[in-house]
């Protein structure tokens, strides 16, 4: 004969279940918070995006008088295409849940609530995820419906990133026929460091991004590597800060505040098949970024949808026609830009 369902003491007593849920799963990264906060540009439709920028001087010089100038007409500047790219992730509930089960005083928290949260929370991670990786058709890693991140924006062409590739084009427009004006640095120090995050590799990596008066304002980087700088650098080098536009914890090198993903690609990363891979086997990344000014003097953009719904929003619950299942999509369309990538870059291979 089986034993009863419940014992005594669970039929006398009745269970207390604490409220609310802990997060036991999500990560944090500082990129897409900043971009959505300070560098997100309102999309208002079309086919494309378009990026313009310079890539080449006016003639020019010094000359004897009564010579006749070279009046030749140049083509100094010129334009990045990138499509628009679309993201969901879904909702699904049941009714008799929502609308039975877990309702009332015996709640301890709204389902829907929950979810929604956990919806929106997902969605920030696919895209902070995506947003260190390309967006291109490349044999055996065809990404072409994600949007276009930094492993192809931070790239000289000629080098390849971390990933394996060297993206000779960038939004359209092929690296050497505007050499080096979509070029990522990589003269002063190896973008391939292969060994340790040292003071020598953050001074010479940082002032290759620098240009008059422009300079990196962010280092990104992993858990590790941020252990691998505190362990190389002296106390007295160790400045702890606060990025004021995001509240984001860091460490102060020159102008820039250094900030920890955990979604940046390294060892302890991993391949999730819910969210994406940012697992890297070769050692730990550093990325050296400079948002530039706000508005039109931003130097990436994160644009997004002027459509409600397709700008972080909730499409509502759609009723299925055969049962009582209901489900939501949370949507977002847009693209990642880089409008100056010879003012920020990648290093890889750190391993100590």
């Amino acid at each position: 004969m089986a034993a009863p369902q419940l014992d005594e003491v669970n039929t006398g007593v009745s269970k207390h279940i604490m409220p609310g849920l802990v997060d036991n799963f999500f990560k944090n990264g500082p990129v897409m918070a900043y971009a959505k906060r300070n560098r997100m540009k309102p999309w208002p439709g079309g086919p494309q995006i378009q990026e313009n920028f310079l890539y080449k001087p006016m003639k020019g010089g010094a000359y004897t008088k009564g010579a006749q100038f070279d009046i030749t007409k140049l083509q100094t500047k010129t334009g990045l295409l990138f499509d628009p790219r679309f993201y969901e992730v879904n909702v699904t509930e049941y009714t008799e849940d929502v609308e039975v089960i877990i309702r009332g005083p015996e709640s301890v928290y709204s389902l829907v609530q929950v979810d929604l949260s956990n919806a929106a929370l997902t969605l920030s991670a696919i895209l902070e995820i995506a947003i260190y990786k390309h967006g291109q058709a490349i044999a055996g890693d065809d990404r072409s419906t994600e949007m276009n991140g930094f492993s192809e924006a931070l790239s000289d062409g000629v080098n390849a990133n971390y990933d394996g590739n060297t993206y000779a084009s960038y939004g359209g427009q092929t690296r050497a026929d505007v050499s080096p004006a979509l070029n990522s640095p990589s003269g002063l120090i190896a973008a391939n460091v292969n060994g340790g995050i040292t003071y020598h590799v953050l001074e010479h990596s940082y002032m290759s991004c620098v240009i008059g008066e422009e300079h990196p304002k962010l280092g990104v980087t992993t858990n590790r590597c941020m252990g691998f700088i505190n362990e190389n650098f002296q106390p007295q080098q160790r400045i702890d800060t606060m990025e004021p536009n995001i509240g984001w914890p860091g460490l102060k090198f020159k102008n820039s505040t250094i900030l920890v993903s955990q979604y940046a690609p390294g060892i302890d990363g991993v391949n999730d098949p819910d969210l994406g891979d940012y697992s890297l086997a070769g050692g730990e990344t550093f990325h050296w970024l400079n948002p530039g000014g706000e508005g039109e003097d931003a130097f990436f953009r994160l644009h997004t949808s002027t459509s409600p719904k397709y700008a972080f929003g909730f499409t509502g619950f759609k009723v299925a026609q055969d049962s009582t299942v209901v489900a939501g999509q949370i949507l977002w369309s847009g693209n990642f830009t880089v409008r100056a990538p010879r003012l920020m870059r990648i290093l890889h291979g750190i391993t100590k």
